[in-house]
C-alpha cells in the first residue's frame, strides 16, 4: 500500500475538507484495461455551504505526500478542467467524518487507439454501481501500454497525479455500507468486464476521416445533436449539405462542423439533388472519405454522388425500392396498388375484392405520418385526400393490413455479414387499439415499444432471417438499417391485462405457419430517441456506428457494434406521449415542462427512467392528430431490471401520472 497522503480542498482562504486516500488491493486486469480503486476517506466532515460556489483555480486542490510535500494537478501532463472539477465537487460533497467513497480508475493497457473517447461512459450509462463517470480522452488518443501493468497498485512511492494520469476514465462509485468497499469494487469489477469486454483500443495506426453530410438532420441546436457529439467522439469531421439559413452556419455553432455548404436541397427531391450535391462538395475543394444521409427520400441521389466520387455506397436502384414504399412493398411479395391521385384511388376503390382492411400511406412519408388504416371505399377515399393534402408528395401506396404483432427490427451490417440484430415489441398503436371506425380515419400513433422482444425465439430468429435475405437480395449489404415489420399467423397475439397489453398465446388458427411481414425499410437508423434507449440497453450507438459506415472503417465498426456481453442490461419501454387534445381546442400546449414535473411529483417513478425530453414549449401550436401528424408532447425511456410484467406497469403508471393542458 501506497503511504498515507492526504488531499485538500480550499475555498480561497478556507479548508473546505480535507482527505485521506489509498490505493486498494483488489485492481483487475485484463489482456486490454486495468482497473484501479481508490477509497478517499473524511477525515475534517467539512463540505460547501448551500449556495456557495467553489473556486476551481489550482490552488483550490493540494496534494500532500507523507513527507508534506505539495503537489499539485498543475505540475502533471494530465491537469486538465475537467479532471479538477469532478475531483473538487466529489470530495467537497457532503459525507459522513470517516466515510470512505471509492473511485475506480480504468487504465488502458494495450498499446493503440482509443475506438471513441466517450467509450467507456457510454458503456456504463444506467449501470446501478456508478454514481458519476468522467472520460479523460482525446477522440483517436494513443496509448503506448504498459508492459508491467500489475505494478502500478503496488508502488510504494506512488503519487495521485500519477494514478491519474494514466486512466482514461474516472468512476465515482455509488457509496457502499461500511466496510464494503471490496465486495462493491469486485462487483463493479464484473460489470466492467461484461460492458468493456470487446477491442476499444484499437492496435493501428489513428486516422481522422472527414464525411459529408446531406441535410444536417436536426432543424433547431436542440434536435439530434447526439449524431455530431458521436462524430466528434470518433474524430470524425463533418461537411454538412444543407439550405441556406441553417443554424449551423451560425457563428455559435461553428465548431459542430468542419464546414457548412450551402446546398438547395427540397423533399420530395428534386431531380437535380445528385448535382446539387457534386457542386456543393467541389466547392469544399477537400477529399472527403464518404457521404452519407439520414432523410429516406435523399438516398438514391446521395448514392450517385458516390459513384460518381468513387466512395462505398449500395446502388441506387437498392435505395429507391427501399426508400418508395409501393416499390418495397411489391418487393416483399404484397398485392400493392399504386396511385397518385383521386381518380387513380375510386379506381381501384372499385377492384372486386378488396382485401379490407387496407393501409393506405405515402410512398416517401415518415414518422408514420399520413398512414390510415381503411376498412370501407368511403374510408381509403378520404385517406387518399388526406394524403394527396399532406407533405409528402402525391404518390401513396394501398396495401392489406396485417393484424399480427408489430415489431421494430434493427440490424447493423458489414459487407453481408450481420455484426448486430434486435428487435423491440411495438406495442398495439392507435389504428391497431381502434379498429373499424365509422366516419373516421385510422392512423398509427406510437404508444410503447418495448426492448428487447417478447415475442417466441422461432418467430425472432424468422424475422432475423427474412428481412436479412431482402436486403441482401436488394443489394444493401453495410450500413445501419431499421425495418418495420409484423408476424402474420403469429403464435401469440396482444391481450389487455390489468390495462397493459401483453403477449399471450394464441389459438391455433388452421395450418398456417408464422410468415415475416415486412412494412418497410429504412437504410439509416432509427429516430434519435429510439437508439438513446437502445444504447443504454444494449451499449450500441446507431448513429456513431452508421458514420463509421459512410467512411469504411471497418474495425471500427466491427468494434463498436459489439453489445454488452451478457447481454441487454434491463427491459426498456420508451414511453410514447402523443399531443392528444379536444379537436375544439386552438391546440396551444399550455403546460412547462412535463418531463421535470413527473420526476419531481413521482421521484418513485424517476428512479426507473432512464431519459426522458418534453419536445414542446409553453405557447407552441400542436396539430391535431387527425390532421395525419404523429406529434408528441414528450417520451420515457422507462426500464425493470427484474422483469418484462413490471417494466410495462412502470410504463403504464409513468403514462398515466403524466399530466400536460392544451388551450
Amino acid at each position: 500500500m501506497a503511504p498515507s497522503q492526504t488531499v485538500q480542498i480550499w475555498n480561497q482562504n478556507d479548508l473546505i475538507s480535507e482527505h485521506n486516500w489509498r490505493v486498494l488491493q483488489s485492481s483487475y486486469q485484463n489482456h486490454q484495461w486495468q482497473s484501479v480503486d481508490i477509497a478517499f476517506t473524511n477525515v475534517t466532515g467539512g463540505c460547501l455551504t448551500e449556495g456557495s460556489e467553489l473556486d476551481t483555480d489550482f490552488k483550490a486542490l493540494r496534494i500532500l505526500t507523507s513527507h508534506g510535500e505539495p503537489a499539485t494537478l498543475r505540475e502533471t501532463a494530465f491537469d486538465t478542467p475537467e479532471l479538477r472539477q469532478f475531483l473538487l465537487h466529489t470530495l467537497s460533497a457532503p459525507v459522513a467524518q470517516g466515510q470512505e467513497r471509492l473511485i475506480k480508475l480504468v487504465v488502458p493497457l494495450a498499446k493503440g487507439y482509443i475506438v471513441r473517447s466517450d467509450i467507456i461512459t457510454l458503456r456504463l450509462q444506467d449501470c446501478p454501481l456508478v454514481d458519476q463517470t468522467r472520460s479523460f480522452t482525446n477522440p483517436l488518443q494513443t496509448y503506448e501500454g504498459h508492459p508491467n501493468p500489475s505494478l502500478l497498485p503496488h508502488k510504494d512511492d506512488i503519487a495521485l497525479p500519477e494514478i491519474l494520469s494514466a486512466a482514461a476514465a474516472i468512476i465515482l462509485v455509488q457509496p457502499a455500507p461500511l466496510g464494503d468497499l471490496d465486495i462493491v469494487s469486485s462487483d463493479l469489477n464484473r460489470e466492467l468486464e461484461n460492458r468493456l469486454s470487446f477491442q476499444w483500443i484499437i492496435p493501428e495506426p489513428a486516422r481522422q476521416r472527414t464525411l459529408a453530410l446531406v441535410e444536417a438532420n436536426s432543424s433547431h441546436p436542440e434536435d439530434g445533436l447526439s449524431l455530431y457529439t458521436a462524430a466528434e467522439a470518433l474524430g470524425i469531421k463533418l461537411v454538412v449539405l444543407d439550405n441556406a439559413g441553417h443554424w449551423l452556419e451560425s457563428p455559435h455553432h461553428v465548431k459542430s462542423c468542419d464546414a457548412f455548404i450551402p446546398t438547395r436541397l427540397t423533399n420530395p427531391p428534386a431531380k437535380e439533388m445528385k448535382d446539387n450535391i457534386l457542386d456543393s462538395l467541389r466547392a469544399y475543394g477537400k477529399p472527403v472519405d464518404g457521404i452519407i444521409t439520414f432523410a429516406d427520400t435523399y438516398w438514391p441521389y446521395v448514392a450517385e454522388a458516390a459513384n460518381v466520387l468513387g466512395l462505398p455506397t449500395a446502388p441506387p436502384e437498392a435505395f429507391r425500392v427501399a426508400t418508395n414504399k409501393y416499390h418495397t412493398s411489391v418487393f416483399a411479395g404484397h398485392q400493392a396498388y399504386h396511385a397518385s391521385s383521386l381518380n387513380q384511388a375510386i379506381s381501384i376503390s372499385q377492384e372486386p375484392d378488396l382485401p379490407y382492411p387496407l393501409i393506405v400511406k405515402p410512398c416517401g412519408g415518415w414518422s408514420s405520418e399520413g398512414v390510415y388504416r381503411v376498412d370501407s371505399r368511403d374510408t381509403l377515399l378520404d385517406a387518399a385526400s388526406a394524403i394527396l393534402a399532406s407533405r409528402h408528395g402525391p404518390e401513396f401506396v394501398i396495401e392489406p393490413y396485417c393484424d399480427g404483432p408489430e415489431v421494430d427490427i434493427n440490424l447493423v451490417l458489414l459487407e453481408g455479414e450481420l455484426l448486430f440484430f434486435e428487435v423491440c415489441d411495438d406495442l398495439p398503436k392507435s389504428a391497431d387499439v381502434n379498429g373499424p371506425t365509422v366516419g373516421a380515419l385510422n392512423n398509427f400513433h406510437e404508444l410503447c415499444s418495448v426492448y428487447p422482444s417478447n415475442l417466441p425465439e422461432a418467430e425472432i430468429e424468422l424475422l432475423r432471417k427474412s428481412f436479412l435475405n431482402i436486403l441482401l437480395s436488394l443489394g444493401l449489404r453495410s450500413g445501419v438499417m431499421h425495418l418495420e415489420g409484423r408476424i402474420e399467423n403469429s403464435t401469440v397475439q396482444y391481450i389487455t391485462r390489468d390495462g397493459v397489453s401483453v403477449l399471450s398465446q394464441r389459438a391455433k388458427d388452421g395450418d398456417n405457419p408464422p410468415k415475416a411481414w415486412l412494412i418497410e425499410i429504412n437504410p439509416r437508423p432509427l429516430g434519435m430517441t429510439g437508439s438513446q434507449i437502445v444504447e443504454s440497453t444494449y451499449g450500441i450507438d446507431y448513429w456513431g456506428l452508421a458514420l463509421l459506415l459512410a467512411v469504411d472503417d471497418k474495425t471500427r465498426v466491427r468494434a463498436l457494434a459489439s453489445p454488452y456481453s451478457k447481454g441487454p442490461q434491463y427491459t426498456s419501454v420508451m414511453v410514447f406521449i402523443p399531443a392528444d387534445f379536444s379537436i375544439s381546442c386552438e391546440g396551444i400546449f399550455d403546460s412547462d415542462d412535463i418531463c421535470k414535473d413527473l420526476l419531481s411529483r413521482r421521484p418513485d417513478l424517476a428512479e426507473f427512467i432512464s431519459r426522458c425530453g418534453c419536445l414542446v414549449k409553453t405557447g407552441q401550436r400542436i396539430p391535431h392528430p387527425s390532421t395525419g401528424r404523429n406529434t408528441f408532447v414528450a417520451y420515457f425511456n422507462v426500464f425493470s431490471r427484474k422483469s418484462h410484467e413490471e417494466a410495462l406497469n412502470i410504463a403504464k403508471e409513468v403514462r398515466e401520472a403524466v399530466r400536460y393542458t392544451f388551450i
